[in-house]
């Protein structure tokens, strides 16, 4: 059961980055897209807990800092995702006695946008990445987290579904 839950986060993720940058890269306003990478870790982080979160932030990260068109150094989006995924994953475990309401899905996506957005410009600036516009940071991080927001509301439902469809028996017992 591991190795297809395993299986099953590898594909989401294969098919978030390629649908990041392919088709939504065509839709961006500002420059800015709907981070699909990041909503699909989350829900991960939200069905598994922190480790996941964190693993999968990191891959689906990766793949992002190694997939054309990246234009900048590899491993700010595996380490900003990481991050995100991890905290994520920590708000599921504060709120084990039940499933995270739609609510609070909702902030935690826009935290993890926040955060992501946030470590992905300090290393860019760490780096002298000329891309990082400071000045535009919040109306750049309003639109991402509308954009992830609206794009979690078919995303993280699907996704956790599916994840809780692969759960060995006995941990469906347990879970509340």
């Amino acid at each position: 059961m591991i190795a297809l839950r395993i299986g099953l986060a590898a594909l989401f993720l294969m098919v978030a980055v390629t649908v990041q940058t392919s088709v939504l890269s065509n839709i961006a306003v500002a420059g800015v897209t709907c981070d699909l990478t990041l909503i699909v870790v989350i829900a991960l982080a939200l069905s598994r807990g922190p480790e996941w979160g964190a693993i999968a932030g990191f891959v689906g990260g990766l793949l992002l800092d190694v997939v054309p068109p990246a234009d900048h150094t590899a491993g700010r989006w595996a380490l900003s995702l990481a991050i995100a995924g991890y905290i994520a994953g920590l708000i599921r475990r504060e709120t084990s006695s039940g499933p995270v309401g739609p609510l609070g899905v909702a902030l935690t996506v826009v935290l993890g946008t926040a955060v992501s957005f946030f470590i992905y410009c300090a290393t860019g600036s760490l780096l002298h990445d000329p891309s990082v516009d400071w000045s535009e940071f919040g109306v750049r991080l309003g639109i991402a987290a509308g954009y992830d927001v609206v794009g979690a509301i078919v995303v993280i439902p699907l996704v956790m579904w599916i994840m809780g469809r692969v759960q060995p028996a006995r941990e469906r017992r347990v879970a509340p």
